[in-house]
């Protein structure tokens, strides 16, 4: 640690992640983000034992499921935005989204949350919007979020950027975290960078295990 204004400022990795400051958030793990990356096979590989790793430090694990408004519910810039993605010409014609209790809503398999995680379903693609999970981080006293999921260029980013606004430190795991392609994965790992640690699963674990 170093002393700073009558505060300690940690300055390596295991001092970031210490258990008793830690929140690891498992983000939209679910069988339409996680299962179309491009590297699923990585991610099924190497989430599991860091989630396993946490749970044995004591870390609470916070589970995420993207849930979206119904388009008729839905704001309207959003909306305009996905007209023009999907290239229709009429809201009645956009395709629906993440349905709750869809397969592809639900979490996938290999990282199913066990009882004691805690699971938010959100609207919207940054965990400081709209839900609880400040309050579980003042609650628990918490001031650094272990990030993995996807996608890396969407979620990942964005509550990097707005949790680093908010004072809190953020740690992204590389290998842990997709998107569905690899271009597009390393840019946005290249702009996480600015505003987080990026480290690899192993170098956790291992933190995590002593």
């Amino acid at each position: 640690m170093l002393e700073f204004a009558g505060r300690q400022i940690p300055n390596e990795l295991k001092e970031v992640v210490e258990p008793k400051r830690t929140v690891l958030l498992v983000w939209d793990m679910q069988n339409d983000q996680a299962g179309g990356s491009f590297n699923k096979d990585a991610l099924i590989r190497n989430a599991p034992p860091l989630i396993a790793a946490a749970a044995k430090a004591g870390i609470k694990t916070v589970y995420t499921r993207q849930t979206p408004f119904l388009w008729k519910d839905e704001a309207v810039t959003w909306i305009r935005r996905a007209m023009k993605d999907q290239k229709v010409d009429h809201p009645s014609q956009l395709k629906p989204r993440r349905l709750h209790g869809s397969f592809g809503w639900n979490i996938m398999e290999p990282f199913k949350p066990a009882a004691d995680d805690v699971v938010i379903d959100k609207r919207r693609p940054s965990m400081f919007i709209g839900n609880e999970f400040e309050t579980i981080m003042h609650n628990r006293g918490t001031s650094t979020v272990v990030m993995i999921g996807c996608t890396t260029d969407g979620g990942v980013e964005m509550t990097v950027r707005d949790g680093h606004n908010r004072g809190y430190s953020m740690v992204i795991v590389r290998d842990c975290v997709g998107t569905y392609t690899e271009e597009g994965h390393n840019a946005a790992l290249k702009r996480i960078e600015r505003f987080a640690d990026v480290a690899e699963s192993k170098e956790l674990i291992e933190i995590w295990d002593r």
